[in-house]
C-alpha cells in the first residue's frame, strides 16, 4: 500500500490524451481498472495547417478536458501532466492552463494527482501546490534521464521544486522516472536504469516510485506496407532483467510504466499531406505484431476486416474473451462491425495492450 492508505497501482501506463486513448481507458473491466494508475499528458492546443495558426484558442482546449477525464477514468487516481505548458500562455481570465483543468477536475471529483517536472515555471508549480494542498491528491515529480547528469544538481532542484509546491517533505509525493525511448541497446539501457536509481535521492521517502520506459517507434514508415512485422518490446525485457536482481532496485514495490503503443515524441504532421496506413498494432508477451496495409486514402478503411482476419489466425491472437479489443478484432474479421478509422484502432491496440500488460506485471510480481 502507499504510505497514506491510497490505491497502489501496480502500472502505470502513459497516454497521450488520444480520444482513442480515453475511449480504450473506458472499455476496460473493474478487475484492471483497479491495477491502474494512468498517467495522461495533456495534447498541446492543435494546429490549423491551412490557416497556420492555432486551431482554437487556449480556453477553448482545455475547457472540455476534465469532463473527458471524468467519463474515461472517474473511480481511481490519475496522473496528469501538460509537458507542452512553459507557462508563457495564459487563459483569458489570466489563469495558467494547468490551474484551470485542476479546478475543472476538483469541481468534478476527478482526482487527478499533478505532475511537474524542473523544467516547469513557478506558476504551474504554484497551480500545483495549491490544489494538492486543497484536494489532499497529493504531487508527482517526473524526472528524465537528463536530471541526473553531472551538471545538475538534482538534490538543490528538488529542494527549489519543493519550496515552489509549499511542500516539507516528499511523503506525500510520487516519483516517476522517464527513461523514455530506450533505443536499440538493451545492455545500455540496463546500465543506465540502474545507474538511475543509485542516484535517487531518499528512496523509501517518496510514496510511490514509477519507472517508465518506452521503445515503440515514432511512426510506422519503416515498415512495410501489406507485410506483417515483429517489433522488441524493450520496456518489458528490461523490466524482466531489472527484477532478476532486486537488491539493486530502489524499491521492492518500484511500478512499471510505459507508453503503451507509442511513443514519447508525438509527430505533428499536416493532415493535407499525411498518408496513414491501415494497421493493427497487437501486444504480445514479448513483442509487438504490426499488420500494416496500405494508404487509407487510396485503399480506405475496409482494409481492416483483412488484417482482422490474418489477426485471428495468428497463434498470438489471444481469443475474443481477452479483453473489449479483442471481441471488436474477432467481430470485424467476421465482418459484425467495423471497419473503424484511426481512432478506433487507437482505442482496439491501447485497450488490448494495458489489459495484456496488467496481466504480465501481476504474474511477474508473483512470481518475484
Amino acid at each position: 500500500m502507499a504510505k497514506n492508505g491510497s490505491e497502489q497501482p501496480i502500472y502505470v501506463p502513459v497516454l497521450k490524451g488520444k480520444e482513442g486513448e480515453y475511449a480504450a481507458l473506458e472499455a476496460l473491466p473493474p478487475e484492471v481498472r483497479a491495477g491502474l494508475m494512468p498517467l495522461i499528458e495533456i495534447s498541446d492546443v492543435p494546429y490549423d495547417y491551412a490557416n497556420e495558426g492555432s486551431a482554437k484558442s487556449l480556453d477553448q482546449h482545455v475547457s472540455g478536458i476534465a469532463d473527458r477525464l471524468r467519463k474515461c477514468w472517474n473511480d481511481r487516481l490519475l496522473y496528469l501532466d501538460l509537458p507542452w505548458f512553459e507557462g508563457e500562455e495564459r487563459l483569458s481570465d489570466g489563469r495558467v492552463a494547468l490551474e484551470a483543468v485542476l479546478a475543472d477536475c476538483a469541481i468534478r471529483g476527478v482526482r487527478a494527482v499533478p505532475v511537474v517536472s524542473r523544467k516547469k515555471s513557478a506558476d504551474y508549480l504554484k497551480a500545483a501546490g495549491s490544489y494538492s494542498a486543497s484536494t489532499r491528491v497529493g504531487i508527482c515529480i517526473r524526472l528524465v534521464v537528463a536530471d541526473f547528469e553531472e551538471d545538475v544538481d538534482l538534490e538543490a532542484e528538488l529542494s527549489r521544486l519543493l519550496s515552489e509546491l509549499r511542500k516539507t517533505d516528499i511523503s506525500s509525493i510520487d516519483l516517476v522516472l522517464d527513461l523514455e525511448d530506450l533505443g536499440p541497446d538493451a545492455g545500455r539501457a540496463l546500465l543506465v536504469a540502474r545507474s538511475i536509481f543509485s542516484m535517487i535521492p531518499s528512496k523509501d521517502k517518496w510514496q510511490r516510485i514509477v519507472l517508465v520506459a518506452a521503445s515503440f517507434p515514432e511512426d510506422l514508415s519503416d515498415v512495410d506496407a501489406s507485410t506483417l512485422t515483429t517489433l522488441p518490446r524493450r520496456e518489458w525485457d528490461l523490466w524482466k532483467a531489472l527484477q532478476k536482481r532486486p537488491g539493486l532496485l530502489p524499491r521492492r514495490d518500484l511500478i512499471f510504466g510505459d507508453y503503451g503503443i507509442a511513443n514519447p515524441v508525438t509527430k505533428e504532421l499536416d493532415p493535407r499531406t499525411m498518408r496513414m496506413s491501415a494497421s493493427i498494432r497487437y501486444t504480445t508477451p514479448k513483442n509487438w505484431l504490426v499488420l500494416k496495409g496500405r494508404n487509407v486514402r487510396q485503399f480506405g478503411f475496409d482494409q481492416y476486416f483483412e488484417l482482422c482476419k490474418l489477426l485471428v489466425k495468428r497463434p498470438e491472437y489471444r481469443g475474443a474473451p481477452f479483453s473489449w479489443a479483442d471481441r471488436y478484432i474477432s467481430d470485424c474479421a467476421e465482418g459484425m462491425t467495423g471497419p473503424g478509422n484511426a481512432t478506433t484502432w487507437r482505442k482496439v491496440g491501447t485497450n488490448h495492450h494495458i489489459t495484456m500488460v496488467a496481466e504480465q506485471v501481476a504474474s511477474l510480481r508473483h512470481v518475484v
